[in-house]
């Protein structure tokens, strides 16, 4: 068995939308060539606050923990 992670923080600045549509192309381009075992999902959120410039900044992070076996040649 092997893992594999997936995360929005690792991804280039986009969009929101555009940021969850490569975070699930990349997750079904993945599992279509191995054989899953089991996807274990995870979010995170959280404020930050600049006391300078009295800005916040919403974050958030999707991530995907890929549980999975290569594909057998022969199969």
């Amino acid at each position: 068995m092997k893992i594999k992670l997936f995360s929005t923080s690792f991804q280039p600045v986009q969009e929101k939308y555009d940021r969850f549509i490569t975070f699930e192309n990349e997750l079904n381009e993945f599992i279509a060539t191995v054989n899953v075992i089991d996807i274990k999902y995870s979010t995170a959120a959280g404020m930050c606050h600049d006391a300078q410039t009295h800005v916040n900044e919403f974050l958030e992070d999707f991530s995907a923990l890929i549980m999975y076996e290569d594909k057998e040649e022969n199969a």
